[in-house]
């Protein structure tokens, strides 16, 4: 019989991890009493078959535009960006518990450190006009994407939907400034106004009383 020592649970299984807390079992293999459970990969396969290909295209579209204008070569943030998604995704699988909140660390975190590069690089503006939009637009996609695939942690985790779709808001003051592309940061500021409007009008008391919660109101 196999133990967690986590969660101090003795079961019949032949797995190596714990089917609550997903932490490593200790013990003598058993015959698996749980039934088999399809692996969320092969469940979505396809899913992320076509965002693979998606993604590609983009990235292709994006090389492609840059090499026939010969200028900023902003298809190396694209593709960076499609990079971070897949790593995000498939780390978001192994850590569902703190899914939503390394997601907002994560964007947090990569954009200080690319305003402060560029800052110390002498501040070409390439944080604010590409890296920060573009960080925005792929953590919102992200959030779409594990609403879908994680249904029961959206009402858990509404608070990291809302301060990320707030933050994605943020390219606004850059439109204001008057930075040299405006493109990226229009996307991330009509994405995420959609995305909160949509949890307002869809998740509206859910919000209600995470505010409170939060805010201890």
């Amino acid at each position: 019989m196999r133990t967690c020592k986590k969660c101090n649970l003795k079961i019949k299984t032949d797995s190596d991890i714990c089917p609550l807390c997903q932490n490593k079992l200790v013990g003598k293999k058993e015959e698996n009493v749980f039934p088999s459970i399809p692996n969320i990969y092969k469940k979505f396969f396809t899913f992320f078959k076509i965002l693979l290909l998606i993604s590609f295209i983009i990235s292709l579209i994006c090389l492609t535009i840059d090499l026939m204008i010969n200028k900023f070569h902003f298809s190396i943030f694209v593709i960076l960006g499609f990079i971070c998604l897949f790593i995000i995704l498939k780390t978001a699988f192994n850590n569902k518990e703190s899914l939503f909140k390394s997601i907002l660390s994560q964007l947090i975190i990569i954009s200080i450190l690319s305003i402060l590069w560029d800052y110390f690089t002498g501040f070409h503006y390439w944080s604010i006009t590409y890296v920060i939009p573009i960080l925005c637009i792929i953590s919102t996609l992200n959030l779409a994407i594990f609403s879908m695939i994680f249904k029961n942690y959206l009402d858990e985790e509404i608070f990291y939907f809302i301060c990320i779709f707030l933050i994605g808001l943020i390219p606004l003051i850059f439109i204001i400034v008057g930075i040299p592309n405006k493109i990226p940061s229009i996307i991330s500021v009509l994405l995420n106004l959609i995305c909160i409007v949509s949890l307002l009008i869809f998740r509206f008391k859910e919000v209600k009383e995470e505010l409170k919660r939060r805010m201890h109101i």
